[in-house]
């Protein structure tokens, strides 16, 4: 019988994840956190996948805040847990950690991209306006950018 290390298991998260595998990867990843469970990458990417997935931001979100845990200063887990809070309604914790992603990265697009759509589906428009510009002056790419600008700004 061959017996898995942590890693073992975190690398074969890794590969199924990256072959879209996600159900695959989401147990790879159990497994390396059972062996290892001070392991932030395991966390983050476990969430990734769940996220990936589609209906378990419950999950999501308590994956990216274990990984956070461990690091702190990783802008890419708040961006991606203030993704997971929108989803369940939760605008302020999502504002909140899009805000700790500019702040900790403050070129990052996409944050300020998700800002917008956070804005965008609160009705405020002004707010929404200006962090699409924002994302666009970045160079955030999206096919729908120029048009949220159009809708959202006067």
């Amino acid at each position: 019988m061959i017996s898995c290390q942590g890693n073992d298991y975190f690398n074969l998260g890794v590969f199924q994840s990256k072959n879209g595998n996600y159900e695959k990867s989401i147990y790879f990843f159990t497994k390396a956190i059972e062996k290892n469970p001070n392991d932030n990458e395991a966390y983050y990417n476990r969430a990734y996948s769940q996220q990936k997935i589609g209906g378990k931001e419950q999950n999501v979100i308590l994956d990216y805040s274990k990984s956070l845990e461990f690091n702190p200063n990783d802008f890419e887990a708040y961006n991606n847990r203030g993704v997971a809070y929108k989803k369940v309604k939760e605008y302020k914790k999502a504002l909140s950690d899009f805000k700790m992603t500019i702040k900790l990265n403050p070129e990052y697009s996409l944050a300020f991209y998700n800002i917008g759509n956070l804005y965008a589906l609160m009705k405020n428009k002004d707010s929404a306006c200006v962090n699409f510009n924002k994302a666009l002056n970045l160079g955030y790419k999206d096919d729908n950018i120029n048009l949220k600008i159009k809708v959202n700004c006067k």
